[in-house]
């Protein structure tokens, strides 16, 4: 206990005596004003960290797990807008297709996949078109689907619905 007692007193007052010299070779004005933050936050150091390692909490390990935390977070929020930018994307291709179909002269209702390309972009992949149509409306859509959202005919299903 008296040993661990010595420590913290022989960091404390050697940061304070670091502290002092570097204040006394500043230059007046905004840096000295820095400067002096920096010591006492220096000082304050010295003075808690033989204090957190006698409660069995060393600094470096602290900061170790808040490192691994952070980039848990950091993973998750990733795949998190991953997820959310596909959403968006597969919502407004629908959309998209819905609107060029009224161009066409018909009505439907789409639902479009997207997956991850190249590079981790979010592409639409297929999509899915339930209406009542035309051949050549058909035809017409999917060439725009094709051109537009690069989505091949092979990756397009159209499924003809009954007027009620």
């Amino acid at each position: 206990m008296a040993e661990l007692v010595r420590d913290w007193l022989m960091g404390v007052t050697c940061a304070a005596m670091a502290v002092a010299l570097a204040e006394s070779l500043m230059p007046q004005g905004t840096v000295k004003k820095i400067g002096r933050l920096t010591g006492g936050l220096l000082l304050l150091l010295a003075m808690l960290q033989p204090l957190l390692r006698w409660q069995g909490i060393d600094l470096g390990e602290l900061m170790a797990g808040y490192e691994v935390e952070v980039q848990g977070y950091s993973t998750a929020l990733e795949e998190e807008n991953q997820n959310l930018m596909k959403e968006l994307i597969a919502e407004e291709a629908g959309a998209y297709i819905v609107d060029k179909a009224a161009e066409a002269g018909f009505s439907c209702t789409a639902a479009v996949e997207v997956r991850t390309g190249e590079g981790g972009v979010p592409i639409p992949w297929s999509a899915e078109i339930r209406g009542t149509y035309t051949e050549g409306q058909r035809r017409t859509l999917s060439g725009q689907i094709a051109a537009d959202l690069a989505i091949p005919e092979e990756r397009q299903s159209y499924q003809w619905e009954e007027v009620e």
